[in-house]
């Protein structure tokens, strides 16, 4: 190969690159200067009912007052929010946002390592607080990210990010928010697609999940024997397994079918982990055993098809409603990067098939605060919590309705411009001038 040639192909690589690894322009919002009151709003504090043509007034990030009748500081900046409603910031607490930037790219892909146990892969090194998917996903009110590795048995450990900085570290909620778990199949998989016979699927099933156990119970007796003093060369992956034992750390296992959450349930009660199921499209049928062991539930997208071909077409929008009913705690998710933008409408299906409304928000806000633990600063309207809201002039899990005119994060003024919202208005204004 000539260096002529070569050099032509480096400049294509170079040039075809540079398009996809372009970040968003957003400007990042300020601290607060001076307290800011919004007020007429209807409130949903989430925790503490609903406030009909109430006022919130935050100063230095933090809420400072709240309810009907409120004094307003004399210096404030008073915003009328009369027809409007106020929310909490939302969560997606399973994503790959800031990890993927286009799915088919694969040179923007950074979800997943090589090999199959990588508890020391964090998501928050990889984070890219650039993404051009960012300002489009917190337009719909979706104000905090769990960015979650992905791939192999132990993918890495996952990230609360919130979605507004100058850079990862700014964002960070809590850097270390769980490790990422794949459970092994239990059943058997009869899809076109696997070549394998029943016999040998059970194989590598079983033997896949003594791998699993294996790894725990090396991470277990690693952390005794480091809080003992007895550890004299560091491994990198038992270390980043250590607060799982020794501080309660999150372990988010994807599980979804019922066997499969049962040997989840055994798997959890052996080790006394801090579990959250991610994915459960089966939760509904072991909720009891779910609520009774302590597991939270971070469920798949409601605007999916049932499971198997006998269920009712409605089983995935009642989810939320059963474990509603059985008190367990759950959040809407809706897999991947850019999808996240959709999952207010994810509780909004649930509540047009039963799920109370009050309910819906609890699993856009205090619930998934609750699962991260962050619900002392983060999930409802109180006093003394994070100004992290947004303002709607419509029903914020509504699509029809939705539509968010201001958003805070800690009292930073966000912007809300994105790629979409830009080309929408660039469109409208080559219509109205075809009109003329």
């Amino acid at each position: 190969m000539t260096q002529r040639l070569i050099l032509f192909i480096v400049v294509v690589l170079i040039y075809g690159i540079i398009p996809i690894a372009q970040a968003h322009d957003e400007m990042p919002g300020t601290p607060q200067t001076k307290p800011i009151a919004l007020v007429n709003a209807r409130i949903y504090t989430v925790t503490k009912g609903v406030i009909e043509g109430g006022t919130i007034v935050f100063d230095k990030g933090k809420i400072t007052a709240i309810g009907k009748q409120v004094s307003v500081p004399s210096q404030a900046e008073t915003i009328d929010c009369s027809g409007k409603s106020i929310y909490p910031g939302f969560f997606a607490p399973y994503a790959t946002t800031g990890l993927v930037e286009i799915e088919l790219v694969r040179a923007t892909r950074d979800q997943a390592e090589t090999g199959t146990i990588n508890p020391n892969a964090k998501a928050y090194t990889a984070f890219n607080p650039e993404s051009e998917l960012i300002p489009t996903i917190r337009t719909n009110g979706i104000l905090f990210a769990n960015i979650a590795p992905q791939g192999g048995i132990v993918s890495g450990t996952a990230s609360l990010m919130a979605l507004d900085g100058w850079n990862k570290e700014d964002m960070a909620i809590v850097p270390r928010s769980g490790i990422c778990v794949n459970f092994p199949n239990v059943g058997i998989i009869n899809a076109w697609w696997m070549n394998k016979p029943a016999d040998v699927q059970r194989k590598d099933n079983q033997e896949s999940i003594e791998k699993l156990y294996a790894l725990f119970d090396q991470a277990k007796m690693y952390s005794q024997m480091a809080q003992s003093g007895l550890i004299t060369e560091k491994d990198i992956r038992m270390e980043a397994m250590r607060p799982i034992f020794e501080n309660g750390m999150n372990v988010f296992i994807d599980a979804g079918e019922y066997r499969q959450l049962l040997e989840v349930i055994a798997f959890t009660k052996k080790f006394a982990l801090k579990t959250v199921v991610v994915g459960a499209f089966d939760a509904w049928r072991c909720a009891d055993e779910l609520r009774d062991a302590g597991i939270a539930v971070i469920i798949p997208r409601t605007h999916s098809l049932p499971a198997r071909d006998e269920d009712g077409y409605d089983e995935q929008f009642l989810l939320p409603k059963k474990l509603a009913e059985k008190n367990v705690i759950f959040a809407f998710s809706d897999g991947g990067s850019w999808q996240q933008r959709n999952v207010p409408f994810q509780a909004g299906t649930a509540v047009a098939f039963g799920l109370s409304e009050e309910n819906a928000l609890k699993g856009l806000t205090i619930y998934p605060a609750t699962i991260f633990g962050v619900q002392n600063s983060l999930g409802s309207l109180e006093v003394g919590k994070d100004a992290s809201l947004f303002v709607s002039t419509g029903n914020a899990i509504d699509g029809l309705t939705n539509n968010i005119e201001l958003a805070f994060i800690q009292g930073k003024k966000m912007s809300l411009e994105n790629r979409h919202s830009r080309l929408a208005e660039k469109y409208r204004e080559w219509y109205r001038r075809m009109k003329k």
